[in-house]
């Protein structure tokens, strides 16, 4: 384990800890900076530890090679080195097991710059997201979070009592317990971003644009707090995915209280079919979900998507309508091409009709260059249609880096 993923992890327990911290709304700033300062101190001593761990199997392995360099011609000298070997790998294996039984730690950065021909909307660097992942796994057991830091977040004390968010925002993005039985039957509970391709795949370094579709976050939700089974059954080359879900509905403060009796309530089908050799991938889905928050119109929305790959082409699509107090419906479809494992092309056209703001369509076309396969290059332009605005045109850009 390097230094830089020690660095990592500090930060990921500093990011799970100090939220904790600053909500407990200390009686002065000296017990905020006491708390932070113990905190401080137990992470050192973790990163102590690591680095031990790091020595140990550092030197072990530098003894293995010296042993395995010496073995004399001699049998009863041979057998005897042999014999050392055999407890020094022993011991390496051991501390192997030891850096098993760690949390798994990886994330990603992604920078951006954004710039359209609005006169109020001058061209702008932003430092977007930074990404702490931190899971582990035990048999059937799973744990998973995410913690994200968005656009340079700062908390700071004024001197007194209050602390105040300057800038940014630290989002824990997703939290969840699972027990995977088999490929059928997967039980989830927690924090859980809700079913669809733009959720689950929302990485900056694994998609290709830089500006997602319109209708994301807009006409589903995001994430619910609640349980959730989900697997997947083949039949040859026919198969279905299934999730299904129960969770609470929208609220102030969703992941601690629920506003009503009647949970939310959604599901996810994915239709794997076979196209006899003619496509590498056709999955066909639908989505509902429901909720009746109180004092307001019941909630429902239901939608359909595709994910269609043939060799280096791909082609995502999804349409989706919410039938509520405010209803909103959306749509796009976006066209790939991979040159190599390095160039990607695309173009994607979306529109989004959300009541009392009005319809906007917006047709985008970029490029990603991907250095290496941990590190994305992108570049796109964009023009904006809007029934209630003026229209723009404008360019993004931007990095992302998987760790």
């Amino acid at each position: 384990m390097s230094k830089l993923s020690h660095a990592l992890v500090l930060l990921a327990l500093i990011a799970f800890v100090a939220p904790q911290a600053f909500g407990q709304e200390p009686d002065d700033a000296g017990e905020l900076r006491a708390a932070l300062d113990a905190q401080t101190a137990l992470n050192q001593k973790l990163l102590e530890r690591l680095d031990a761990l790091e020595a140990s199997q550092t030197a072990i392995l530098n003894k293995i090679e010296e042993v395995e360099e010496s073995i004399p011609d001699d049998e009863a000298m041979r057998a005897e080195r042999e014999a050392m070997l055999d407890e020094l790998r022993d011991e390496y294996f051991d501390l192997q097991d030891r850096f098993d039984d760690l949390p798994t730690f990886s994330g990603y950065y992604d920078f951006e710059y954004i710039n359209d021909d609005r006169s109020d909307s001058p061209g702008e660097f932003r430092q977007h997201r930074l990404s702490l992942h931190l899971s582990k796994e035990w048999e059937h057991w799973r744990l998973f979070s995410e913690v994200e830091f968005e656009y340079g977040t700062l908390l700071e004390g004024e001197g007194g009592d209050d602390l105040e968010t300057a800038r940014g925002e630290v989002k824990l993005e997703q939290a969840w317990g699972e027990y995977a039985h088999s490929d059928l039957l997967n039980l989830r509970a927690g924090l859980i971003l809700t079913p669809g391709y733009w959720n689950v795949n929302h990485y900056p370094n694994v998609v290709l644009p830089t500006r997602r579709p319109l209708m994301v976050h807009k006409v589903y939700r995001e994430a619910f707090v609640g349980v959730m089974a989900y697997g997947t059954k083949m039949w040859d080359d026919f198969g279905i995915t299934y999730n299904g879900y129960l969770g609470n509905g929208a609220s102030g403060y969703f992941t601690k209280h629920d506003d009503n009796e009647g949970k939310a309530i959604g599901g996810r089908l994915t239709f794997h079919v076979p196209t006899d050799g003619k496509l590498d991938t056709l999955d066909l889905g639908m989505s509902l979900y429901q909720e009746s928050p109180s004092d307001e119109e019941r909630v429902f929305t239901w939608g359909l998507d595709a994910q269609i790959r043939n060799g280096p082409w791909e082609l995502l699509s999804e349409f989706a309508t919410r039938d509520a107090e405010q209803d909103a419906a959306g749509f796009y479809m976006q066209l790939a091409y991979r040159f190599n494992e390095k160039w990607a092309t695309f173009y994607r056209y979306d529109l989004l009709n959300q009541q009392h703001e009005g319809e906007t369509q917006e047709h985008t076309a970029g490029v990603n260059f991907r250095p290496i396969p941990d590190v994305s290059l992108k570049l796109e332009y964009f023009y904006s249609r809007h029934s209630a605005d003026e229209d723009y045109s404008g360019v993004a850009a931007s990095l992302a880096i998987h760790f």
